[in-house]
């Protein structure tokens, strides 16, 4: 063994020490980089036996051929092939190769035919066939080189250059003229006098890859045909010939072409010649008459669109697949049955576009119903099987169902009987196994999504019989079945169905059904929480009829409410708050007398409270410990329940938002009680983040059930939730509920927000400027982000509240010029299109009140307008980091116009001079362009004409240095001093960051 040779084994050999390997690959790449390289390997493969040295020899040869070969001359490509052809004669034919090099030694050949045929080596494929013998190796590389060929030349795979693709489809031109006649002939010949089945179903392989593309009429005649349905009776080649028969239907043909191919195959025949033994076969079998059944309903189609041309033989095509469709489809496996599922899918789809089935149509959708029937139906052993797994069950179930209300949509009449007679039989046959009573209830519910196709005549007839099944549901035994599947399909159809309940003892037995051991009561706890939570959905769809049973729901739910940790192990914790949102909105709801609302509040609210009290009362927080926090756990849970059931009572008028007489809200003496206590939470529990997120949770609900009444309360409330806004999150929630208040009360307001304001800013700017700064895109950074949009909110909720005088009281004045107006113009600035967006709508705001004319006037506003923000209305879009063509930058300009017009209208010519003098000059634009821009900032303009004007200028001006013209205008602007106060002065900063 010479170098060469242990470097080689070395380099493929995994055992090979790395530093010994990285030598062995060292010295075999200079080996390839050497221009003869490929005659010494030539060499080396006719002497050696090594495996990993004849595969390292072929890959020399495929790299030469791939990027090398131009370099070679004439002499040189004739005497590699040659060398190769003469290997392939002395040594693959006599000799069994291991299959890594059987293949690669295909690859390279197909890559040297790419490379020369047809010109360079016309006689290729004689020269391939000359050395086929069907007695020795020969056989096994002719196919792998013809499998090769579709690799590299047909298959589409592979992304090709449009050089590549030409070069292919010209090689594959030249084939169809004579040599794939010889090769289809080889073929035939393999599967005529083969026995060995490895080999037969290669030529299998190969000829289904090829028929896509050469003349069908090759491979589609009696010989071949007859070859194949022999082969179908032979266990280890049946499934390559199915695959055949399915690249034969599947080839693109004209419509007519295609049904003629298919009435020649005589697939009903072949499929009868098939021993249907295994299941995987029959799966292949499957999706053969899937393809065939799909081809000659879109062949008709076709042919239909087309006056001129018909298939007189296309109805019996298509009914006898249809007859082996039913065959398969109501095959006991799953797999089997889908796997003609998408025949079925397309035929009742085509059925939805004919007016008036025929007989034989009807049949056929009556036999696919009552199989759809069959397979939805839950088996009643265990899922042992893969294809039975309950995923894929389900999945199947879902296409069941699209099938089914498709059919139902075709023939609603059909689909009703067949549901009633269903529904019949389980109600009067007591010992019907349970999957009997879950498929026949879920075909009814089914109904429900297909009924929507109907007209409203049909909708009429079909409420009447919605109204029957479901009451007949009601008043039998079906509810007291055990079975967890029934159980849950029960309680979905009720409530899907519920409009049809009547309103009568059938009602009365729905109701019981939930609240007693068949719904919320139920011993298995998936029942027990689906029934919770679509009893709520049906008490939210009935509302009015479900009113008269208010005390039984609260005395069936009673010990569901109770907020514990023993009843939580049965009841969880979700579902009680969903039960107490449920009562508050029934009784919310309901027109109730004082003493039974208040009665009906007492029963549901009292406990709540009273454990809120003896909490705090008892101290009983201080008890717990960071591992255990039991009673802040507690408390939380029972602010979350007083909450959600407070979501059934406003202080409001749905219609119109005008508040309720007192008369008409007895109710709040419970939800001040509860916020007596809750209010005192953050300061009792300072630490404990979760209480003060409740709390707020809590004070959102009071805006709307206490309405007026919560406003003499927050004078003292929100300076102490402020107080305890020590994080960026409960700050966050802290600045929501200023403007949920603000968006309520208005002006009303004032005193509150006049006390509230300088702290809450402050506030804010404490914790936007920590004393390290978070890393970049780390969850800090988002913080800090959000809360300056929401501090933006903020002002603009003020602003647009009737509450400006809050920012230029003798209060809050000096807050308002040292830290608003300047944050305003890095705001603009920003990076975040959000924040730009509502700075420039609180510019506008600004404008309308502080100007001249405006409710507070300020003095001095102009110099502010005329200095810093006329500039940046300019500036902001026209920087390079404004993209014109993005949808929320083209909303910021539509603001910048207003702001604009609305200066306009308080300074009038002043601010016209300013632009015409100081501003527009530096911009470079025409007089012309000048004159228009100032016309249409007069009164007399519409904004949107100046808003396009606008926009107009901006996207022609984009890319040019603006922003140092700007800055030699003498005014002061956002890199003034006051900008860079904001910024030195660790406020939101110049850039927004």
């Amino acid at each position: 063994m010479d170098n060469f040779d242990q470097a080689v084994i070395c380099s493929f050999d995994p055992s090979t020490r790395e530093d010994i390997k990285q030598q062995a690959l060292e010295y075999t790449n200079r080996i390839k980089e050497n221009p003869k390289a490929w005659e010494f390997c030539l060499e080396k493969l006719r002497t050696t036996n090594n495996t990993y040295i004849k595969f390292f020899c072929i890959q020399v040869f495929q790299d030469i051929i791939l990027h090398k070969y131009e370099l070679l001359t004439t002499e040189d490509k004739l005497n590699l092939r040659v060398g190769l052809l003469k290997w392939f004669q002395s040594h693959l034919i006599v000799n069994q190769e291991e299959t890594p090099i059987k293949n690669k030694f295909a690859q390279i050949i197909v890559l040297l035919f790419k490379q020369e045929y047809p010109d360079g080596w016309p006689a290729f494929f004689e020269e391939i066939l000359s050395l086929l013998n069907l007695q020795n190796f020969s056989v096994d590389i002719f196919l792998r080189i013809c499998k090769s060929i579709d690799e590299e030349v047909v298959s589409f795979d592979v992304h090709r250059s449009p050089a590549e693709l030409a070069q292919n489809t010209m090689i594959k031109d030249k084939m169809r003229e004579k040599a794939i006649v010889n090769i289809v002939s080889s073929w035939y010949e393999i599967l005529t006098k083969q026995k060995n089945s490895s080999l037969i179903n290669m030529t299998l392989q190969n000829i289904k890859t090829y028929v896509g593309w050469i003349d069908i009429n090759l491979i589609v005649n009696d010989p071949f045909i007859q070859v194949f349905c022999n082969f179908l009776r032979e266990k280890s080649v049946r499934e390559e010939v199915v695959d055949c028969f399915k690249e034969i239907i599947n080839k693109g043909m004209d419509p007519m072409a295609k049904l003629t191919l298919i009435q020649q195959l005589r697939i009903k025949d072949i499929i009868g010649l098939t021993s249907l033994d295994s299941s995987e076969f029959v799966v292949k079998v499957g999706n053969l008459v899937n393809l065939t059944g799909m081809e000659i309903l879109r062949g008709m189609e076709s042919l239909q669109q087309d006056p001129g041309r018909s298939f007189s033989n296309g109805e019996i095509l298509l009914n006898d697949m249809l007859q082996i469709l039913v065959q398969f489809f109501n095959n006991e496996s799953n797999d089997v049955s889908y796997s003609v599922y998408g025949f079925a899918s397309l035929y009742v789809q085509k059925l939805k576009g004919i007016k008036n089935i025929s007989g034989q149509q009807f049949e056929h959708i009556r036999a696919l119903v009552q199989i759809v029937r069959n397979k939805m139906r839950f088996k009643t052993d265990k899922y042992d099987d893969e294809d039975d797994s309950e995923i894929k069950i389900l999945d199947f179930r879902k296409d069941l169902s699209n099938l089914f209300r498709n059919i139902f949509r075709i023939r609603p009449d059909l689909v009703s009987e067949f549901v009633t007679a269903n529904i019949s039989n389980i109600l009067t046959n007591p010992g019907i196994n349970y999957s009997d009573i879950e498929v026949s209830i879920y075909l009814l519910f089914q109904m429900g999504e297909g009924i929507s196709a109907n007209s409203e005549e049909s909708m009429k007839q079909f409420e009447k019989f919605f109204s029957e099944m479901i009451s007949n549901l009601a008043i039998s035994n079906i509810s007291q079945t055990s079975h967890q599947v029934v159980s849950l399909m029960y309680f979905e159809t009720l409530v899907r169905y519920a409009k049809y309940i009547p309103l009568d003892s059938r009602l009365d037995a729905v109701i019981k059904s939930f609240l007693d051991a068949r719904g919320i009561y139920n011993s298995d706890p998936v029942v027990r929480s689906k029934a919770g939570h679509l009893f709520n959905k049906l008490v939210k769809q009935l509302k009015v009829p479900i009113l008269k049973y208010i005390n039984d729901i609260i005395i069936a739910l009673q010990n569901h409410l109770i907020i514990s940790y023993e009843i939580q192990k049965v009841v969880p914790f979700d579902e009680q708050s969903s039960f107490y949102e449920l009562l508050g909105f029934l009784i919310g709801a309901a027109i109730l007398d004082k003493d039974t609302e208040s009665g009906y509040i007492q029963k549901i609210l009292g406990n709540p409270i009273n454990q809120l009290k003896e909490i705090i009362d008892k101290q009983l927080y201080k008890t717990d410990t960071k591992e255990n926090q039991f009673y802040s756990v507690q408390i939380c849970q029972l602010i979350s329940v007083i909450g959600n059931f407070s979501k059934g009572f406003s202080s409001f008028n749905a219609s119109n938002g005008a508040p309720k007489p007192d008369s008409l809200c007895h109710y709040k003496v419970y939800f001040k009680s509860a916020l007596t206590l809750i209010v005192q939470l953050p300061n009792l529990l300072p630490e404990n983040e979760e209480v003060k997120f409740k709390t707020f949770f809590y004070m959102h609900r009071m805006v709307e059930c206490l309405g007026k009444d919560l406003k003499p309360l927050l004078e003292d409330i929100l300076p102490l939730l402020l107080s305890h806004t020590v994080t960026i999150p409960t700050l966050l929630e802290f600045l929501v509920f200023i403007n949920q208040l603000v968006g309520k009360y208005k002006e009303e307001l004032f005193q509150v927000i006049n006390h509230t304001l300088k702290p809450t800013i402050n506030h804010v700017f404490k914790l936007l400027n920590p004393s390290i700064q978070p890393p970049e895109h780390s969850d800090e950074e988002r913080s800090i982000n959000e809360l300056k949009r929401s501090y933006y909110q903020f002002i603009q909720g003020i602003l647009s509240n009737n509450l400006a005088n809050t920012f230029t009281s003798q209060a809050n004045l000096d807050v308002f010029e040292k830290i608003i107006l300047p944050t305003l113009t890095s705001g603009c600035q920003s990076s975040n299109e959000a924040i730009q967006k509502a700075c420039f709508v609180i510019l506008k705001k600004m404008i309308d009140d502080y100007a001249p004319g405006g409710a507070h006037h300020i003095n001095g506003f102009e110099q502010f307008l005329f200095g810093q923000m006329v500039p940046l209305c300019f500036e902001v879009p026209l920087s390079p980091q404004f993209n014109i063509n993005d949808f929320a930058s083209n909303q910021i300009i539509l603001e910048i116009g207003k702001s604009l017009k609305s200066i306009s209208s308080k300074y009038g010519d002043n601010f016209l001079n300013f632009l015409k003098n100081s501003i527009l000059p530096k911009l470079n634009v025409t007089s012309e362009f000048t004159d228009q821009f100032l016309k249409l900032l007069l009164p007399t303009a519409q904004v949107k004409e100046f808003q396009e004007c606008l926009k107009l200028f901006i996207r022609t001006r984009k890319g040019k240095i603006i922003q140092q013209q700007l800055n030699s205008n003498g005014t002061t602007h956002v890199n003034g001093n006051n900008a860079k106060s904001l910024n030195n002065g660790n406020y939101i900063g110049v850039n927004g960051h």
